[in-house]
């Protein structure tokens, strides 16, 4: 008796383990897919005061000066 529960013991641990190890690798992945979409993320200004022109960066509209959103947020 003693050793089934031993057993079931180890393998319980060994189990747990390993699922706090996936759910780190899943936290890393998202990370690096939200770094990946910053850097490749277009800008534009919400009242498209310049038509749909695109900027690399963020900052302000030159026109009108609103802080410029992403073009995935616009959609």
């Amino acid at each position: 008796m003693k050793k089934i529960v031993i057993v079931l013991v180890v393998i319980f641990s060994v189990s747990l383990s390993f699922t706090a190890c996936k759910s780190e690798k899943k936290e890393v992945k998202k990370e690096q897919i939200s770094t990946e979409a910053d850097e490749i993320a277009k800008y534009q200004c919400p009242m498209k005061c310049e038509g749909d022109k695109t900027y690399d960066e963020k900052g302000k509209c030159p026109v009108c000066e609103m802080k410029l959103v992403k073009t995935t947020d616009l959609e």
